[in-house]
């Protein structure tokens, strides 16, 4: 079982330049496996709610996913919000080490967002930010949320964000290359092609392995 960082590091790129290259060497058919690869999907804007009315952080994230773990891809965007037991509150995020977000503006690394309630009204806390589309892996980040009108409370924790090299690979696109992987074992193969076939399989065998 791979880890989280391995799986996210797989991208689309790699994962049609192996099942072309097999289908190359094996002579298997390409409609089978390339006549319609799926697009790429649109960037998501996701927002992130931190909870801490109940006296200790809670999450919840839109659209959808794992708001402690949250994985991204590059070009998707994220902001921040929180709720707080009365109306004023500021949150900070802060990205102590390495970030993978970028400003739209200046293409320069962002380590850190802070804003308060009014700022989550527009374009939110960290919503002038998006993914690096070098960035690739899991980021660490703390958050501190402050209740401005009880001066002594503040919450902190430190969730991540999993960012994947080009587009995270789906559950459908395993399975072809699962497929792919079936197909090249089943090829009566000529002599001189079956170390290259050998060495397609391996290859496959070895990125599947990283998905799951």
């Amino acid at each position: 079982m791979s880890t989280d960082s391995d799986a996210s590091s797989v991208s689309r790129r790699q994962f049609l330049a192996v099942a072309s290259g097999a289908a190359a060497a094996g002579s298997i058919s390409v409609g089978k496996v390339l006549a319609s690869p799926p697009p790429p999907p649109p960037p998501v804007s996701y927002t992130v709610t931190i909870d801490v009315s109940s006296g200790s952080p809670s999450y919840s994230v839109s659209p959808t996913g794992n708001p402690r773990r949250l994985y991204v891809k590059d070009g998707d965007t994220v902001k921040w919000k929180a709720t707080t037991r009365a109306a004023h509150h500021r949150l900070t995020i802060l990205f102590v080490k390495e970030t993978p977000f970028i400003d739209v503006k200046s293409k320069r690394p962002v380590y850190a967002f802070h804003g308060n309630e009014a700022d989550e009204g527009g374009v939110g806390i960290g919503g002038t930010a998006t993914l690096d589309p070098i960035a690739s892996g899991a980021y660490e980040y703390s958050v501190a949320v402050f209740d401005d009108d009880n001066v002594l409370l503040t919450y902190t924790d430190d969730p991540k964000i999993i960012v994947g090299s080009g587009n995270i690979v789906t559950p459908s696109e395993v399975e072809v290359l699962t497929g792919v992987l079936q197909e090249l074992k089943g090829l009566k193969t000529p002599p001189d092609q079956r170390e290259k076939i050998k060495s397609i399989e391996e290859e496959l065998k070895e990125l599947i392995n990283k998905l799951q």
